[in-house]
């Protein structure tokens, strides 16, 4: 309400200082109309130039916002990137050891399982891929079907990227092994060409220290 109040005094004053310039237009009183005149003319071009280095203040203040803004979603990104790249790196294996790796998690899983693992061909790998290595390996058990989906789940929740890519099972007909099945399995993996985390980013190993608290310095 005061600021309504302020407002309409203004107005008030601005009209009645145009009347009083009207009234000595009218009685042919120049130079009192030139003063007047000169003092309006002052008075706007002040507010104009108030008015004009307000503005510039105000989209100068919008401009470094903005700024900020962006600055703000640029970094908040780069974190975020930065968390999902050092907690998924270090779960492929390393590219130097791509013809041992694969073999060796494939019979260290099906120890823990209890499973007698028996391996069907060479690892197979596919190199068309400009960032990664793809590796295969195809493997045969004997299980029941309780057990097998145990492992399954084993392998699916550890940490290290070994995935199983897909299998068959059927019932194993020979009496001796009554209630097992008859499985074989696809185990697939990744090799990255190369590993950049540790390159990148200067706390690599303090957040891999952080990510792994069981890790030694250097991520050994």
């Amino acid at each position: 309400m005061a600021i309504n109040l302020k407002n309409n005094k203004q107005m008030e004053n601005l009209k009645k200082g145009f009347q009083d310039i009207q009234t000595v237009l009218q009685e042919g009183n120049l130079k009192l109309f030139l003063k007047q005149g000169i003092a309006v003319l002052v008075i706007f071009l002040l507010f104009r130039h108030v008015s004009g280095k307000n503005t510039e203040k105000v989209n100068n203040f919008r401009t470094q916002m903005d700024a900020i803004s962006t600055q703000q979603s640029s970094e908040k990104e780069y974190l975020n990137n930065k968390d999902v790249l050092l907690d998924l790196e270090p779960r492929f294996p390393d590219i130097s050891t791509k013809n041992e790796w694969l073999v060796g998690k494939v019979l260290e899983v099906f120890k823990a399982g209890q499973l007698a693992p028996q391996v069907n061909g060479q690892q197979t790998e596919d190199a068309s891929n400009p960032t990664y290595i793809a590796a295969g390996l195809d493997v045969n058990t004997n299980s029941e079907f309780n057990k097998f989906a145990e492992f399954l789940a084993d392998i699916e929740n550890q940490n290290a990227f070994l995935k199983v890519s897909g299998f068959t099972i059927k019932k194993d007909t020979n009496p001796s092994n009554l209630g097992n099945n008859q499985i074989s399995m696809r185990f697939n993996t990744i090799f990255p060409k190369e590993k950049i985390a540790s390159r990148m980013f200067k706390d690599y190993n303090e957040q891999i220290q952080k990510r792994n608290p069981k890790a030694t310095k250097g991520g050994k």
